[in-house]
């Protein structure tokens, strides 16, 4: 991935511009950062043409590269029209209220970087409502992990809310130091891109197979091997079974994400957790990712992120931005 050092905020704007002209109908706006403006002039002048029509995504690549860059942010490479597509949701995960577009209400899509410190990349987003993205802020993980654990609701979201943002925040804050994540009821579907912890890869697998019996068997034919003793044997068993008499168990109009907050499930998983040693644990965790289709994450995958610099920008001369906007 390209270093920090060598990334070039104008020609990030230009670029930027370029791509306004040639893939969306949005017209050239003044008040767009100087390199912007440039680019879009530059596109029309080599070819006027511009497309019949676009799509929302294609829009709103457009707008998260435009907002990021007026607020002096990376963007990834990996963040492309076809991942917003792949992040789409229906729903917010966090209030579970159906998402709308273009409506410039609370309840429009937002893309969002879930830890604040990285970058725009694939593995650091998520697709929240507008209301969300905003109360958020500038909140890390600690701080919405403490209003989860609250009685009253807080800026509008109950801590049950707090708590499912705190679960689509887990991974991506620890994403460097994953032993260090604690142990959260997966009560919220984690975005099909972003990092997640181990633990949490295990609850996703069972949230999902262990409603039916034949699914429930295969999934724990594929992590039984790496429990090294018959008691880890037998406690992922239990914890297999109370997931399936859980799901069972929910509301009609409950999500199967709600199984996790039911009594004693948490803790029939941290035991299970607890039973396996160093070896049997890393064994258990590549054979979750295995079995989900997943892929570890080391440093170099996190480059994009830009750690370094709290995924900003380096200052170029000459370079301002003023506030973006598009109609």
């Amino acid at each position: 991935m390209t270093p920090i050092d060598i990334v070039d905020p104008v020609e990030v704007g230009r670029s930027l511009g370029h791509d306004f002209h040639k893939l969306s109908r949005v017209p050239w706006q003044a008040q767009w950062p100087a390199a912007v403006r440039e680019g879009f002039a530059a596109a029309a002048a080599a070819d006027g043409a511009r497309p019949r029509q676009e799509d929302r995504f294609m829009r709103k690549w457009l707008q998260l590269r435009l907002g990021a860059l007026a607020r002096g942010r990376c963007v990834a490479p990996d963040v492309t029209v076809e991942l917003l597509r792949r992040l789409d949701v229906s729903h917010c995960p966090v209030t579970r209220e159906p998402l709308t577009h273009g409506t410039r209400l609370g309840s429009d899509a937002s893309v969002d970087r879930l830890n604040n410190d990285g970058a725009y990349a694939a593995s650091n987003l998520a697709m929240l409502s507008a209301r969300v993205n905003r109360i958020k802020g500038r909140r890390t993980f600690d701080e919405v992990w403490a209003l989860a654990r609250k009685t009253e609701p807080t800026s509008s979201l109950s801590p049950l809310e707090w708590l499912r943002l705190a679960v689509l925040m887990l991974g991506p804050a620890y994403a460097t130091r994953p032993m260090d994540a604690p142990s959260l009821p997966l009560c919220a579907p984690l975005p099909s891109t972003s990092v997640r912890t181990a633990l949490q890869q295990v609850q996703r697998l069972l949230t999902l197979n262990a409603g039916q019996a034949a699914s429930r068997n295969r999934l724990l034919r594929g992590l039984l091997p790496a429990c090294g003793s018959a008691a880890s044997q037998a406690r992922l068993r239990l914890l297999a079974d109370a997931v399936h008499m859980g799901l069972k168990r929910l509301s009609p109009g409950q999500a199967c994400w709600d199984v996790w907050l039911r009594p004693g499930l948490m803790q029939a998983l941290v035991a299970w957790r607890e039973s396996l040693d160093a070896r049997d644990w890393a064994r258990a965790s590549w054979a979750a990712g295995q079995l989900a289709g997943g892929q570890p994450v080391n440093r170099r995958e996190l480059t994009p992120w830009q750690l370094a610099t709290r995924g900003y920008l380096p200052p170029a001369a000459g370079f301002a931005v003023t506030r973006a906007a598009t109609r």
